[in-house]
């Protein structure tokens, strides 16, 4: 007749069945958790670190470096989805000539949005950056260093 797939729990598999996995292998997998492990370690007692002690000068390093991380992102997507397209459209709408009318927003609005989008990126970029940097020094961990406002 035909043969058949049998599914088969790994418990159930013979060990000494299997090739062994190669050495290097093994040893990535305990170093990549060893960095896990210290990672998660210098996050949870950063903001412990964060006062005038001598560790200060690290832990607000350590606060910048999160904050430029977390920041660049989340100001590119603010300044090139939101904030850039809408000032834009609505700086051309003005500067057409009635702010509130329907043909000036709508010819703002296409004019403005992708001109809005491409400006919001690198500009995005920079105040995140900017952002990031400054307040992550000055206030490391605090939830001030990690959202990106227009100033």
């Amino acid at each position: 007749m035909g043969s058949t797939l049998r599914v088969v729990p790994t418990f159930m598999l013979n060990k000494e069945a299997l090739p062994p996995r190669p050495y290097g292998v093994i040893m990535k997998n305990k170093l990549f958790s060893l960095m896990a492990a210290g990672l998660i370690a210098i996050g949870v007692s950063g903001p412990a670190m964060a006062g005038d002690g001598p560790l200060g000068s690290v832990s607000s390093w350590l606060g910048s470096v999160t904050a430029f991380i977390v920041d660049v992102p989340e100001g590119i997507l603010y300044h090139s989805l939101y904030n850039c397209p809408l000032k834009t459209s609505q700086y051309l709408a003005e500067s057409f000539g009635d702010e509130n009318g329907a043909g000036q927003n709508v010819v703002g609005a296409v004019l403005g949005v992708p001109t809005g989008i491409l400006w919001g990126i690198p500009y995005g970029a920079i105040a995140g950056a900017k952002h990031g940097i400054g307040t992550g020094w000055e206030k490391p961990f605090s939830t001030e260093s990690y959202i990106v406002v227009e100033q």
